[in-house]
């Protein structure tokens, strides 16, 4: 049985976030918040920004803590580091798990693909149970080249976490997440099998156009599933990309407090202070 798209979602605007460049954030915005166990899609680009095109990341580190990212670099490159000693090269095509756990800083600086002069990226927020989120935390690189794929006609799918269609990633979110990148390059059809019930599944265009379970979605939207039905026919007629998200809700209480999500206002003051008498380490 096929699931349906039961409401399309659009974007707010993120214009600016990354100098320069364009960005939507899918969610969370006032239309729509329910997202468990994601919380927080940013999608900047892609842009043709020129091959010359670099930002400098220094005076931009941040902490975070409580959750998970996943930092998709489509098209370009970011230099990696953070208070763990972690340095590492984010190429195109590159995805990175980090777990914030208990408290991390991190920044980079960005660069344009030195091929097509664009800069396309994506981070997505991963929810951590109440029982994780002050575990230790950690980064998982994974580059262009160790991303299991699957391929059919001109479509190429990207397992990035979780199973899909019998294919299992090398990545996997401590939530049971099941995460795709979909890449069309002329006209296709393939069906992505496996979801269960109980998860909350989304399809997010990331360029181009694609016919998902007989709705048209177009650049930026978000298409939310329906429960019901366990695969889902995707067919594109040009060059698209869509990301696809599937995730086991937690069904627990969330607290947000800027670059912190916890369970309580308490637990996020308690992050601030913390963060406040670095106990987050620092970037040397």
């Amino acid at each position: 049985m096929n699931k349906k798209i039961k409401t399309i979602q659009s974007p707010s605007s993120i214009n600016g976030l990354i100098p320069g460049v364009i960005g939507n954030r899918a969610f969370p915005t006032n239309n729509f918040t329910n997202s468990d166990p994601f919380l927080m899609l940013d999608h900047i680009g892609p842009q043709v920004v020129g091959k010359d095109w670099k930002l400098n990341g220094d005076g931009h580190d941040h902490p975070h803590r409580g959750f998970e990212t996943l930092t998709f670099m489509f098209e370009g490159k970011m230099n990696h580091r953070d208070s763990m000693g972690n340095r590492a090269e984010l190429n195109s095509g590159s995805v990175q798990r980090m777990n914030a756990g208990s408290g991390i800083i991190h920044g980079g600086d960005m660069e344009a693909d030195v091929n097509t002069g664009r800069f396309h990226e994506m981070q997505l927020w991963v929810n951590l149970p109440q029982s994780k989120k002050m575990s230790t935390p950690e980064i998982h690189n994974a580059t262009v080249d160790n991303i299991p794929s699957i391929k059919k006609d001109a479509m190429e799918l990207r397992v990035i976490s979780g199973v899909l269609n019998g294919v299992d990633s090398l990545i996997n979110t401590t939530t049971e997440t099941q995460v795709g990148h979909l890449i069309a390059k002329g006209k296709g059809e393939m069906t992505i099998d496996s979801f269960k019930k109980s998860s909350n599944v989304m399809l997010y265009v990331l360029e181009g156009t694609a016919t998902v379970s007989g709705t048209t979605l177009e650049a930026f939207q978000l298409g939310v599933m329906s429960q019901e039905g366990s695969e889902i026919e995707i067919s594109t007629e040009g060059n698209a990309q869509l990301l696809l998200l599937a995730g086991t809700p937690l069904n627990e209480p969330i607290a947000f407090g800027g670059p912190f999500v916890m369970n309580s206002k308490e637990e996020i003051q308690q992050a601030q202070r913390d963060f406040q008498e670095g106990k987050f380490g620092k970037i040397s």
